[in-house]
């Protein structure tokens, strides 16, 4: 049977997929959403220091097999937007959310990453990657130091007024909560998951659950479960 969401590079339409920041074993049932032999991927890994790049890369590929074509850009400053059209998935990994946001900030990239999502890219975050993904990443100062000092956190807004927590464990659900009394959805994801998220519909595909935080509302997720996610107009 093939995976539910086995459309997704042709599909037209934005679609999120966003790991909590565990091993490949821990996301299989997310990876397995979306990979497919021939997959195009371009790989984003700035939340590592530059000498571990060849790490990530080669973490990637195992993960994701040698049936996907991976293409590590190492230098946006080396890139044009309109390089990504050849491309089916924009995969941007774990790391120091901070130190990725400064690189895509430095080579003005946030704007037509945002843009290739939302006409229709698909876009796998995992960890700081998914942190990128929501409206700030300040919310990830509870693991990353902010040691590239930037002051604007504005992640890539692709779920306006949603904030992304990985590593989530239910014992964080009060720093959620905290992060949701100004106004924010927050997705608190597992290590041993993530979601996927179309046209304002949150999808666990599995292993553990997921929560959803807002200011009046607290929701687990469980595996195979969806449901609307409220985001800003």
């Amino acid at each position: 049977m093939p995976a539910p969401y086995a459309d997704v590079p042709h599909s037209g339409r934005m679609r999120l997929f966003l790991g909590g920041g565990g091993s490949p074993d821990d996301e299989r049932a997310l990876l397995d959403a979306w990979v497919q032999p021939g997959l195009r991927v371009v790989y984003w890994p700035f939340a590592l220091e530059p000498e571990a790049y060849g790490e990530g890369a080669r973490w990637w590929r195992a993960a994701l097999g040698d049936a996907v074509h991976l293409d590590t850009w190492r230098d946006l400053s080396a890139h044009s937007p309109g390089e990504l059209d050849g491309a089916d998935v924009l995969l941007v990994g774990g790391g120091n959310t901070y130190a990725l946001l400064d690189h895509i900030q430095r080579t003005g990239w946030a704007g037509p990453a945002a843009a290739w999502v939302r006409a229709g890219g698909t876009f796998m975050g995992d960890s700081a990657g998914a942190v990128l993904a929501g409206d700030d990443i300040d919310v990830a100062r509870f693991a990353d130091p902010n040691d590239v000092g930037i002051t604007d956190t504005t992640g890539l807004a692709l779920l306006p007024g949603v904030l992304v927590r990985p590593h989530y464990e239910p014992s964080d659900v009060d720093e959620l909560r905290a992060w949701a009394r100004g106004g924010a959805t927050v997705l608190g994801l597992p290590e041993r998951g993530g979601v996927v998220v179309e046209d304002g519909v949150v999808t666990n595909p599995g292993y553990d659950a997921v929560a959803i935080v807002t200011a009046t509302s607290e929701q687990v997720l469980r595996a195979g479960q969806s449901s609307a996610v409220r985001v800003r107009e």
